[in-house]
């Protein structure tokens, strides 16, 4: 292996690669990493292969199957492998075809359990999702972006040794303290969003459910604000989003936001109280870890990671429990209207126990220490250095040096790569 004068050369491979979406934002964050170093010396070749994309880039291939994958030399040059992978996509069978002595790294996203899906075509999907996760089997590295996939991968038989944890950080920069609006008082309504598909995986029908029983009630202190994106809808549930949200419109208690770009959603989640996500299923939760980092309170369903990103800094009810989505959502309610009405410090109903705002800001502070950029980038850094060092280039000195620099840039707080 040449360690002086080498290239080393990375594939990273997506079934889709589009603006606004989380596996998606995966593989575009290795790549900026990737840049970066290359910006600072180091002497990488980078190649995305994807079946669609809406980003544009020189080192951007858009390919069909396997068969074409295999006519690009850029394929067969490639020390280190990386795929994306949440749904079935061809180029993820590449995998057996790869010269052993490369290196493959897979970042699991896990898949929504077909159970959960209503579509028989995307139920199909599913289905074939869940037999090419065996390939990963294949891979020298597998990157779990929660520690609820680190533990599905286990059950299919990987072992410790091959699974890291990196959790994804925030999709966008979030507000700065002095660009959020007060939540002082004088508020009219208590500001509550969902942020993610419509698809009934997500719950979001139960929430429907449980914000019209209290407003059925009489409880009209909050109104509600539903952002996704109809290209990863299902049609009836998207349709009912959008009647519910038509409904209400008028009177001001609820609205449908569709293709947030990320400034839009960093306003949404400035100008709300809380996130509600309500999800039967969830591999890791961006939205979450996004709420949390701007400030926000997170109600959801004690599904899949939603535990694990919240650390009890939230309020789970069982998932399914209706009544008890509405009970948390009325408690967080009053939490908000009380200390409002008394200019007293939120006690903030978690699953710690009550919390000051002061002590829960604290606490999630802490809490996201593990789901920030720089710390996302610090362990992407030491497995690529792994990875690179058994690679047919090894790690060549110029990589090396970058990878050393940023390290310690990082070690002394100097941000993240942008």
């Amino acid at each position: 292996m040449s360690e002086n004068g080498a290239t080393l050369r990375i594939a990273l491979y997506s079934g889709i690669l589009v603006k606004h979406d989380a596996v998606s934002n995966s593989l575009i964050l290795k790549v900026k990493i990737l840049q970066d170093l290359c910006r600072s010396g180091a002497d990488i070749d980078i190649s995305v292969f994807t079946r669609a994309s809406d980003y544009t880039g020189t080192y951007i291939r858009s390919l069909d199957s396997v068969e074409q994958l295999l006519r690009r030399q850029e394929f067969w040059d490639a020390d280190i492998h990386m795929f994306e992978f949440a749904m079935r996509y061809d180029l993820f069978d590449s995998v057996f075809v790869i010269p052993h002595d490369r290196r493959i790294v897979v970042t699991e996203h896990n898949t929504t359990p077909p159970e959960l899906v209503d579509d028989p075509v995307m139920k199909r999907e599913c289905e074939l999702s869940l037999v090419q996760r065996q390939n990963m089997a294949l891979a020298h590295r597998v990157i779990c972006d929660s520690e609820f996939n680190m533990e599905l991968d286990r059950r299919i038989g990987l072992p410790d040794g091959m699974l890291t944890v990196m959790h994804l950080p925030p999709g966008h920069r979030p507000f700065t303290e002095t660009e959020r609006p007060e939540n002082g008082s004088g508020r009219r309504r208590v500001r509550l969003l969902y942020v993610g598909r419509f698809v009934r995986a997500k719950g979001i029908g139960d929430l429907l459910a449980a914000v019209e029983a209290l407003w059925n009630s009489g409880e009209n202190r909050f109104d509600l604000t539903l952002v996704g994106n109809p290209a990863f809808a299902e049609e009836t549930v998207a349709h009912r989003v959008s009647d519910f949200a038509q409904r209400h419109d008028g009177d001001g208690m609820a609205r449908m936001v569709t293709n947030a770009g990320d400034e839009e959603l960093a306003a949404l989640y400035a100008h709300s109280d809380a996130l509600v996500i309500p999800s039967y299923h969830e591999g890791y939760c961006v939205p979450a870890v996004e709420a949390l980092t701007a400030g926000r309170y997170v109600i959801g369903y004690d599904a899949g990671n939603l535990p694990n990103v919240l650390g009890g800094l939230g309020s789970l009810v069982p998932a399914g429990d209706v009544d008890a989505l509405a009970e948390a959502i009325s408690a967080f309610i009053d939490s908000v209207c009380e200390a409002d009405a008394s200019g007293a410090d939120e006690a903030l109903p978690t699953d710690r126990g009550s919390m000051s705002r002061t002590g829960w800001s604290e606490a999630v502070t802490r809490h996201l220490e593990g789901y920030s950029q720089a710390n996302y980038e610090r362990l992407f850094l030491a497995m690529l250095e792994e990875m690179s060092s058994v690679s047919p280039a090894g790690t060549p000195a110029s990589v090396r040096a970058a990878i050393s620099r940023r390290v310690t840039e990082l070690a002394h707080g100097d941000g993240p790569s942008a």
